[in-house]
């Protein structure tokens, strides 16, 4: 949208009249470029500095006085009215191009508007969104609020500081300088980390960076983790969540269970398997609908009330999220959920001596043909996923709160895995389990075509402790071999033989 559409503004010579007479509020100043607040408390604009700026020196609060350097002011007057070489018209020109390609919750990241305008005595500059935090109070920058907050606050900014570093690193945008990264109080003591200001040249051709993605990575990189060594930005182990006593304390397991599709039969196999492989002691509890035919040993419980997302029938993919709401079932300390198609073909213990108080989840996999062209997205797959019950509901409170927020809507359309993801990753930090724990059945057992028309899939490798049921075929037709899908033949490479070894699993 553009901004003349969006809401009335002051034109650009009134805007450079308002500069030249020195009436807009001036928010912030860097070596090269100033930022002022535009009338009406929507809308900033940045612009170059002016002469009289200039004169004012690199940071105009500094003792003793320091001029600019005379490379910096060459810049500054041959790049004003340059649109070629003007930072601001770089920046909105990336900026329009990150928005076409990145996911809504990255680019949320950004200001959500960003026009490049040219003004007759200050040259090209850019208009944009002015965040103010949920009290009105301007946003302050990462390393400022990091000295000013408290041990549990620490753990949450640095949970979302690292996290930001990875989604920049993961979709290779250049974005050089975590200076520039500023926290956003929201309502309720939740905040966002917002980017309102970089350079995607970074004093480098542009050209060089586009044409190679792993530089832009290994630049950000190191910028960040030279960036924390300078503000002292670590985590602090007295901050860190430690078991009691991870020999003898006990777990959870948590399954889900609702509908005719899956029986009963499901999550005794399950528990099953759990108690084979599991051995430390445990409580193993599961929300359904229906506590008919279950085993002795499983601890039945209803499942969550609707909390109305969508408008869509109840229970739904979303109940997962309601598991994360503090005393649900009356669950405490570390609990491991696993869908009841799991077949549990390894040792368990791992999964709770991994990263213990932090969120665990496997992460989403992707077709073999589009992960040789495309990164693995940062998405879990919530069939296995680990949390600290009662202390976890940060993800519940983030479902409720926006789960009627329009702006959102696309993380719902599109399932319930994305915003699981999303949540955690705004709530603490996230962890992956290793690639070899969990396993795909048909991404990593059963053969490729043709092979898969010859032979049988694959056992599970010794290191994978579970095989994941996802999609098609589910465990009756692995085991039978999978041909017919709602009685129709399946395409030739989706089908597969009949899966003998899964007997050996898969029972009471």
């Amino acid at each position: 949208m553009n901004f003349e559409e969006a809401i009335e503004r002051p034109s650009a010579d009134e805007i450079d009249a308002m500069l030249a007479a020195g009436s807009l509020e001036r928010l912030g100043m860097g070596s090269r470029r100033a930022c002022y607040a535009l009338p009406g408390g929507l809308f900033c604009v940045k612009c170059y500095r002016s002469d009289e700026e200039i004169a004012e020196g690199k940071r105009p609060s500094d003792m003793p006085f320091k001029p600019l350097a005379p490379t910096v002011v060459k810049e500054i007057t041959a790049c004003r009215h340059d649109r070629r070489r003007n930072t601001c018209c770089q920046e909105a020109l990336y900026w329009n191009m990150l928005k076409k390609r990145l996911p809504e919750n990255l680019m949320a990241a950004f200001p959500s508007q960003v026009e490049a305008v040219h003004l007759p005595k200050r040259g090209w500059c850019i208009i944009e969104n002015l965040l103010r935090n949920a009290d009105g109070s301007p946003l302050r920058k990462f390393h400022e609020e990091w000295r000013s907050a408290d041990h549990l606050t620490h753990g949450r900014m640095l949970a979302a500081f690292d996290s930001l570093e990875e989604d920049l690193a993961h979709d290779a945008i250049r974005f050089y300088d975590p200076q520039n990264i500023l926290v956003q109080w929201c309502a309720n003591g939740h905040f966002r980390l917002r980017i309102t200001d970089f350079e995607p040249a970074s004093r480098t051709l542009l050209a060089l960076d586009a044409l190679s993605p792993e530089l832009v990575r290994l630049k950000l990189h190191r910028r960040f983790k030279r960036y924390r060594r300078q503000n002292a930005i670590c985590e602090e182990v007295s901050t860190r969540q430690k078991p009691v006593d991870i020999g003898i304390a006990p777990v959870n397991v948590l399954c889900l269970k609702w509908g005719d599709y899956y029986g009963p039969h499901y999550v005794n196999r399950l528990y099953a398997g759990v108690k084979r492989n599991l051995k430390r002691p445990f409580r193993f509890v599961c929300a359904t609908d229906d506590a008919s035919g279950l085993a002795e040993g499983i601890e039945a419980v209803p499942i969550p009330e609707d909390p109305k997302v969508l408008a869509r029938d109840w229970p739904n993919i979303f109940v997962k999220l309601c598991f994360f709401r503090n005393g649900f079932a009356d669950l405490q300390g570390p609990t491991l959920f696993l869908d009841i198609d799991l077949l549990v073909t390894g040792p368990l213990d791992r999964f709770f001596d991994y990263r213990p108080g932090e969120f665990c989840i496997i992460r989403n996999w992707v077709e073999r043909r589009k992960s040789m062209f495309r990164r693995t997205p940062l998405i879990g797959n919530s069939s296995c996923f680990r949390f600290d019950a009662g202390t976890s509901g940060g993800v519940y409170d983030a479902f409720i709160a926006e789960k009627d927020d329009y702006s959102q809507r696309h993380r719902f359309l599109r399932g319930s895995q994305k915003f699981q993801t999303y949540a955690m990753r705004r709530t603490g930090r996230v962890n992956w389990w290793p690639d070899e724990w969990v396993c795909s059945f048909k991404r990593h057992l059963v053969p490729l075509f043709p092979l898969n028309k010859i032979f049988a899939p694959w056992r599970p490798p010794k290191g994978a402790s579970i095989v994941a049921f996802h999609g098609q075929p589910d465990l009756p037709q692995a085991q039978e071999g999978y041909y017919l899908k709602y009685d129709k033949p399946v395409k030739p490479h989706l089908t597969c033989k009949p899966t003998a070894w899964i007997d050996e699993y898969w029972r009471e």
